[in-house]
């Protein structure tokens, strides 16, 4: 028996609502609003609400495609609006593909969530968006996209168990009025990683304590929005003795994000294996689509992507940017202006 993992940061998967007068399902209109510019979330009902953006969602179900031509078997996605956006991108754009969903809404200001999409049920469910941090006050929760944690059984003895902490870590986005406040705030992102790997770190020990955890199969999977060499992911890695997937790729092709304005790629998005799940799966390749990944703008003269090159960059002022082919095949539909993402899925083959 084979699994599919898949990780992928889908860049707003937002909705669309018709907005009603009542709140739905109300038959006496008692709760009709008296502003006419306020409203109610409609009835999870066909034609009440839309994906934003049906052509980047369109080439975003593409990336999605594994190379034997299935889709992965647990999807793990980030920057979803809520359940009712992860629902309707099932079922508008996979073909209701995966019969189990799962989200919890978050306290993200821009209401990205993680969730995950599954061709399997899910055994047992935990949040951890309640947890605080200790430093913050201002904005006093940890992780402010969750660490959800969903355990898989794939028989009924429970012997075949995976166990996935889908994350979403602290942007690198700053937004700084002056050089020193983007100086500032940079560093209070980072720090905020910092204590977000550190966390997940310790509820992987607490939840396989002890020998369990040379035993159990887990990954931590997700946009962890910091490079491998950062001292945020090696803490992660080093401290909770897990593999980086990508790793076993050659150098060049460890990369899973596209910074336009700067044409460079890195990677943010992780698949991070237990020391039994690296062990057993050793020797498979992660699949990384990076055909619906944009680019800067076409060739006039043989209306190729340019740059011809990336700067592929391992931590932050990275020296020695190691230069990539960027002028691969994309997905149809891709463009300048329009990508699935940019970030690219990521899917491993696990066995059981």
């Amino acid at each position: 028996m084979a699994i599919t993992l898949c990780t992928f940061n889908v860049n707003n998967l937002f909705l669309r609502y018709k907005f009603g007068s009542t709140f739905p399902g109300d038959m006496s209109e008692l709760s009709a609003s008296a502003n006419p510019k306020w409203g109610y979330l409609p009835l999870y009902k066909k034609g009440l609400f839309e994906l934003c953006s049906a052509t980047q969602r369109e080439v975003t179900q593409q990336a999605l495609f594994l190379e034997d031509g299935k889709r992965p078997d647990i999807l793990c996605l980030q920057e979803v609006e809520s359940m009712q956006a992860l629902r309707a991108f099932n079922e508008h754009y996979l073909g209701g593909y995966y019969p189990y969903a799962l989200l919890v809404d978050s306290r993200d200001m821009r209401q990205i969530d993680v969730g995950v999409l599954s061709r399997y049920p899910i055994a047992r469910a935990r949040s951890n968006v309640d947890l605080l941090d200790p430093v913050n006050e201002s904005f006093p929760w940890l992780f402010s996209r969750d660490c959800l944690e969903l355990t898989f059984d794939f028989n009924k003895s429970g012997s075949k168990r995976l166990t996935v902490f889908v994350n979403h870590f602290k942007s690198k986005l700053v937004q700084g009025a002056t050089a020193a406040e983007n100086a500032a705030q940079t560093e209070e992102a980072r720090q905020k990683r910092q204590r977000q790997a550190a966390e997940v770190s310790r509820i992987l020990h607490a939840r396989f304590p002890g020998s369990d955890y040379g035993k159990a199969m887990f990954a931590v999977v997700g946009d962890l929005n910091d490079e491998p060499q950062s001292s945020c992911i090696r803490q992660l890695i080093e401290g909770a003795s897990l593999e980086n997937a990508l790793d076993r790729l050659p150098e060049s092709e460890r990369w899973t994000h596209y910074y336009k304005s700067k044409g460079q790629v890195s990677q943010f998005d992780y698949l991070l294996l237990s020391p039994k799940l690296s062990a057993l799966s050793a020797g498979a390749l992660p699949f990384v689509q990076r055909r619906g990944i944009g680019f800067r703008e076409a060739s006039k003269r043989d209306q190729l992507p340019l740059p011809l090159k990336a700067k592929l960059v391992r931590k932050d002022d990275d020296t020695t940017p190691l230069p990539v082919d960027f002028r691969f095949e994309r997905l149809p539909g891709v463009t300048a202006d329009l990508a699935a993402s940019d970030h690219c899925p990521i899917t491993l083959t696990l066995p059981f």
